[in-house]
């Protein structure tokens, strides 16, 4: 038979008001009593069964942060009960309750996934006790947390041919690269160190005709300028020292596909020329040879550079660079669409986990709230080594504040800690202040005198600390017409 505290039902309905879902299993009716009392008192949310095979099937139906459950029932034992939740859910955590001659029970249960143990009888004004509460119910929605994350992630990979955002520009800019794909335009991408140009590059084409056929990503800062020529069009057999064989080029071997020519800022004047005349004619000719070979392959050139300033400055052909404007792209840095951080982390961590095998569990929401407050000026790029840092010395665990780097820290540091006391304490209190007040207004539809009742303070008290933190109630009234 299972149990529902009606006060704690009603209390669950009040906006999140608990700090977390707990179910407790046990065949004794007074422990369950007890439980539901003394964590409706600590702000918890409460289910109790005193059947283990019906609280499976209410875990099936309900999400809970904690299972609480006995190691001794009369349908199965606490460790079996474990093994059959870790079949169909594996973020619950799990704390098993245990008398003083089972306690090598419990520790087994640890070995299949469960939390910790409690030793019976439990003493409820143990501060240890509602510490391990606290954590093994923090691990659980950091853990559910990321599985939402992964199931985001496998969604906006299907929708957006794997590019990992939900940032409104980035998803226009990826809804405009779609309508463009087919065109075979030529196409400029332009953007920060890092942002994610070759990503984008390879979805336009994903989601062209070409799909099919290669894409071959170049990076022409690579290139020597001695060997670039005969590297993109291809050689004769003898043609030059150390030619002996004949070669295909880059282009060639592209035919009917799509060429990404990143860093194309790089490429060498006179080669730009040879560039522009395959662009025009749609072929190529060897080096050592004079015939020219028709090739079909859509270009994609990406750059972190000023075209038009080295156009000026005479780096770079103006007749070029108009022909592989057809069609611009700029790609925002990674501080201008933050809403992505969290996602491509977990995202990061899938990968580190899944090429060397190990078995990082997550990150922490600290650690996110300090990704979020870095500047990331190399990018995704510089986002993805931290991530990859990190999961090597989170081990099996999460990833937690301790892990990322000095510098990030540093940076955190510099922007919200302040060493001055008293600057420090009015510092926060305006923050929580504006926060409060905003709040209050936008309960009440910037009505001083509801806000100041519902406050509990005199009106003109109110209207005193609105005019100190700079909160106008018209905005909010105005919101309303």
């Amino acid at each position: 038979m299972t149990e529902i505290n009606p006060k704690i039902e009603k209390m669950s309905q009040k906006n999140g008001e608990y700090k977390g879902r707990i179910l407790v299993v046990d065949d004794e009716e007074d422990i369950l009593d007890t439980f539901s009392i003394v964590l409706e008192d600590e702000g918890y949310y409460v289910e109790t069964s005193s059947d283990p095979v019906e609280a499976l099937k209410l875990l099936r139906e309900k999400d809970f942060d904690l299972v609480l459950s006995d190691m001794r029932m009369p349908k199965m034992t606490g460790e079996e009960f474990l093994e059959e939740l870790r079949k169909f859910n594996s973020f619950t955590s799990f704390i098993v309750m245990t008398a003083y001659g089972t306690i090598d029970n419990a520790v087994s249960c640890m070995k299949k996934g469960a939390f910790h143990y409690l030793s019976k009888p439990l003493d409820f004004n143990d501060p240890s006790l509602w510490n391990l509460i606290e954590k093994a119910i923090k691990q659980s929605k950091i853990l559910q947390e990321n599985a939402k994350l992964k199931e985001e992630i496998k969604r906006l990979k299907t929708d957006t041919g794997f590019i990992i955002t939900k940032n409104p520009d980035m998803i226009n800019l990826l809804n405009f690269a779609k309508r463009i794909a087919s065109l075979d335009l030529t196409v400029l991408i332009t953007g920060e160190s890092g942002v994610g140009k070759e990503l984008f590059a390879r979805a336009i084409h994903l989601f062209s005709n070409r799909r099919d056929k290669p894409f071959i990503p170049i990076n022409c800062a690579n290139i020597s300028p001695d060997i670039m020529e005969a590297e993109f069009f291809g050689y004769r057999k003898g043609s030059f020292t150390g030619a002996s064989e004949n070669r295909k080029g880059i282009f060639e071997m592209a035919n009917g596909g799509t060429v990404f020519l990143d860093e194309i800022g790089e490429v060498p004047l006179d080669i730009q020329s040879k560039f522009l005349r395959f662009l025009q004619e749609k072929e190529i000719r060897k080096v050592g040879e004079d015939k020219t070979i028709k090739v079909d392959v859509r270009i994609i050139a990406a750059t972190n550079k000023d075209l038009k300033q080295l156009v000026k400055e005479g780096k770079f052909r103006e007749d070029l660079y108009y022909r592989i404007e057809g069609i611009k792209i700029h790609i925002p840095p990674l501080r201008e669409r933050k809403e992505d951080i969290p996602l491509l982390a977990k995202h990061f961590i899938q990968k580190f986990n899944e090429k060397y095998s190990a078995s990082v569990k997550g990150i922490t929401p600290e650690a996110v709230e300090v990704l979020l407050n870095y500047h990331w000026e190399g990018n995704v790029r510089q986002l993805e080594n931290v991530i990859y840092k990190a999961c090597i010395y989170a081990g099996d665990g999460f990833i937690d504040i301790k892990h990322l780097d000095k510098e990030i820290l540093e940076e955190n540091i510099k922007k919200d800690f302040i060493f001055d006391y008293n600057k420090a304490k009015e510092h926060h209190l305006q923050k929580f202040m504006k926060s409060y007040l905003n709040t209050l207004l936008s309960l009440t539809d910037g009505n001083v005198s509801k806000a100041a009742k519902l406050a509990n303070i005199e009106r003109q008290s109110l209207q005193k600390l609105l005019k100190r933190y700079g909160v106008n109630p018209e905005e909010y009234r105005k919101k309303e017409k």
